[in-house]
């Protein structure tokens, strides 16, 4: 009475290398900072779109879709901001190419020009209960990289037990 091969062998030789593959990710990426994983732009903050188009480009589509709207936009830009009319097509072309890292960028410079360090500084110089303020901060920091961990600790996990589940067979064996 001889028991099956696979009873006898260790724990490592019954996983298959997709397995341990896919826990090593696990491991990794519970804990890796999700920053980690975003790539960065050459200023070192993480790119906020796919750079399929530069700002140039996103101009010139928009001058082509809709002229007036451009013509307007540039010309308000150059009244409010000072700007020639270069300075001015261009950005709005980079608004155009890419709204987010825009806001971004601008709430930087903001944030920058009346001598704050980041935006928690600046949140709780502007707070009318900067503890409180502070106090908001951090337990929403805290509760989202629980909540980030155990979305890649329970994915991770289902991609073990489907691989326990259904282990991979060559064909024909």
């Amino acid at each position: 009475n001889a028991a099956p091969a696979i009873a006898e062998a260790p724990i490592l030789q019954m996983l298959s290398v997709r397995t341990l593959v896919a826990a090593l990710a696990v491991a990794v990426f519970a804990m890796a900072p999700a920053s980690a994983f975003a790539p960065a732009k050459s200023n070192g903050r993480p790119a906020t779109s796919l750079d399929v188009m530069g700002p140039k480009q996103a101009a010139t589509m928009e001058k082509l879709k809709n002229p007036a709207k451009f013509e307007q936009t540039v010309q308000g830009l150059m009244a409010q901001k000072g700007l020639t009319r270069g300075q001015a097509e261009k950005r709005y072309g980079e608004f155009l190419a890419d709204p987010d890292g825009f806001a971004l960028k601008a709430a930087e410079e903001q944030r920058r020009e009346k001598g704050y360090k980041d935006w928690i500084e600046q949140a709780m110089a502007n707070s009318d209960d900067p503890e409180a303020t502070l106090r908001r901060i951090k337990k929403f920091q805290r509760v989202n990289s629980i909540k980030g961990t155990a979305i890649m600790v329970i994915a991770g996990g289902l991609g073990v037990w489907y691989n326990f589940a259904h282990p991979y067979v060559p064909p024909g064996h």
